[in-house]
């Protein structure tokens, strides 16, 4: 994996927008019907703006409600379990989803939701922000809605543990709040696929406009400034970290991305591991495989029973 190519087409960026929708499609699932929303056990949530009929979680058939909110201005999907009542005084596991370029909110319960059902089972929350658009990286609107959703999270529940999860073009955001501490009590973070280095990926953007630097209102300064792979490795002091990387992958080639990420932190970190998967065959060799979900899972599952990281 030393041959990276340095041009970053616009069919490439279109292959990474497509991880984001054709996972929301491959993984849609069945989903309640729409019917009247339940408040029984778990009441309204500020900025609620819909609720789906109550859900069964498929492996331990747990209640959870899938609520959408607006917080600020930004969109924001939840699984809540019955087990999870706001305002109640207990601690929850929280999962944080960053959802793939091309995508949104919605994610959560279509290309996360083999991960984030499963994590019902375990008494997690779990949220994914819209991060004000589909593509945003680590611009200031990103930032701003992580700050904000950190606070909505923490006015309602008791945070026991943070969890973090990311898809493509999603992993730079989730890498600048873990190394920032933008969420609380964070216990790990599983980067699949992942974008590290934003400036790699607008320097490799061969389209006109740049379509990462645009995301940054053309400010290359700005872009530097947030850009996670320029953090000192002190930075990634005492993370637990799993990444999941594409051999083939020209989109996040992992020895610029999660692989670079791993030989970062790994001289600093409690746990930072890796498990590579083909993905000769798809388009710009770019995909988030199935097994992710499972492996995400378990490993969240794991540092849960381990404690603190």
């Amino acid at each position: 994996m030393t041959d990276t190519p340095r041009g970053l087409s616009r069919r490439l960026l279109l292959a990474a927008s497509a991880v984001g929708a054709a996972a929301t499609a491959s993984a849609l699932v069945a989903t309640p019907a729409l019917a009247a929303p339940n408040y029984s056990v778990i009441p309204r949530l500020p900025g609620e703006v819909s609720r789906l009929d109550t859900a069964i979680s498929r492996n331990g058939r747990k209640p959870y409600e899938i609520i959408d909110v607006k917080i600020g201005n930004d969109f924001t999907r939840l699984f809540v379990p019955h087990s999870a009542k706001p305002n109640s005084g207990s601690s929850v596991p929280v999962a944080w989803f960053y959802h793939a370029s091309g995508s949104s909110y919605k994610a959560l319960d279509n290309a996360y939701s083999y991960s984030a059902d499963p994590l019902v089972d375990l008494g997690f929350v779990s949220i994914s922000p819209d991060f004000g658009g589909p593509s945003n990286y680590t611009n200031p609107t990103a930032l701003a809605v992580q700050t904000a959703a950190t606070a909505w999270v923490q006015s309602l529940w008791n945070v026991r543990a943070s969890f973090l999860r990311s898809n493509s073009g999603g992993g730079a955001m989730m890498c600048w709040a873990y190394a920032k501490k933008m969420v609380p009590n964070i216990y790990g973070a599983y980067h699949a696929s992942s974008v590290f280095d934003v400036e790699d990926l607008a320097a490799r953007d061969d389209t006109q406009p740049n379509r990462v630097l645009a995301v940054y209102g053309g400010d290359r300064a700005l872009m530097r400034a947030t850009n996670p792979a320029r953090l000192p490795q002190d930075a990634w002091k005492g993370i637990r970290l799993r990444v999941s990387a594409g051999t083939a992958d020209q989109l996040a080639p992992a020895e610029l991305h999660g692989g670079r990420l791993r030989r970062l932190a790994l001289p600093v970190a409690k746990e930072a591991t890796i498990a590579y998967h083909s993905s000769d065959g798809y388009q710009g060799g770019h995909i988030v495989p199935t097994t992710t979900n499972k492996d995400s899972v378990e490993t969240f599952r794991r540092w849960l029973q381990e404690g603190p990281a």
